[in-house]
């Protein structure tokens, strides 16, 4: 099945067979604002994507990410560290269907045992005992379009970021924004690198159909798959895979950021904490 087909319930029901592209809200409640809502209509999905991810006005978006790392080699997963991500956001309008997000990301890794910040690794493949690297703060910005987020043709990387595709069952609603991609050397690793980046972002559809909420209150489920682990970690030679499983929320101020990432933020990034913080 192509990645853009959906499934669209409404009530556990489902309209035209299951494969219909509109959602029939004739008996729905009767906060949608229209009888239809087409899932498959791309400024549709991209007023969703920025109401659940980001926001319509000038305020800043906070997320964060509780996420374990894992291994995956030979079909088992092997738990390496517990990471504490947080992202800020700042949008900026540039014409219609197409904004500008700058944003900051950072990310703490903690011991699975002490909950501290991690120190050391042990390689759980070979025993050995290797100095962790912890990842620290990044600022960049991204343009958005219709097909989401838009980027550089680079002639060593293929990319697919669509948005979609999106389901409703009541009033929840769940919308993908996946970020796939492949770099072919030459490249920081000299190896064929392929990244999978899977966000699916959950919120209320009387938020995001309502124009007073500009921002809809918003949670989201986040995965990453990749063909390769970072080289600190003692992986020469050894096949395999990096996992990561997490979740988190959206909030509007720090103080919304979960307490561990605010205490490594304190220990290791104050600026983090500022209410106004910078973006470049």
């Amino acid at each position: 099945m192509d990645r853009r087909s959906v499934l669209k319930l409404v009530g556990g029901a489902a309209v035209g067979g299951g494969m219909s592209s509109l959602v029939n809200c004739a008996s729905a409640p009767t906060y949608f604002a229209d009888d239809k809502v087409d899932l498959d209509n791309l400024e549709t999905l991209h007023k969703f994507h920025r109401k659940l991810a980001f926001t319509e006005d000038d305020r800043l978006v906070y997320w964060n990410i509780d996420a374990l790392r894992m291994g995956y080699k030979d079909g088992v997963l092997t738990p390496f560290w517990n990471m504490h991500a947080g992202l800020t956001y700042k949008v900026e309008n540039i014409s219609a269907f197409r904004y500008r997000v700058k944003h900051i990301f950072s990310i703490f890794y903690s011991d699975l045992e002490t909950g501290e910040l991690l120190e050391e690794f042990k390689n759980p493949y070979t025993g050995e005992i290797r100095k962790a690297f912890q990842p620290g703060v990044i600022k960049s910005e991204r343009i958005f379009g219709l097909n989401g987020h838009e980027y550089e043709p680079r002639s060593n990387l293929t990319r697919d970021e669509s948005l979609g595709p999106a389901k409703i069952i009541g009033d929840d609603i769940w919308l993908n924004a996946d970020s796939i991609y492949t770099v072919n050397p030459p490249n920081r690793l000299n190896r064929v690198m392929r990244v999978n980046d899977w966000s699916t972002f959950h919120g209320s559809v009387r938020d995001l159909l309502d124009p007073a909420v500009r921002s809809a209150p918003a949670t989201h489920t986040f995965n990453d798959i990749n063909t390769f682990n970072s080289d600190w970690a003692g992986m020469k030679g050894i096949r395999a895979w990096s996992i990561s499983r997490g979740f988190g929320r959206k909030s509007f101020s720090v103080d919304g950021m979960p307490e561990e990432w605010k205490r490594f933020a304190e220990m290791r990034h104050p600026e983090l904490l500022a209410d106004s913080p910078e973006f470049s």
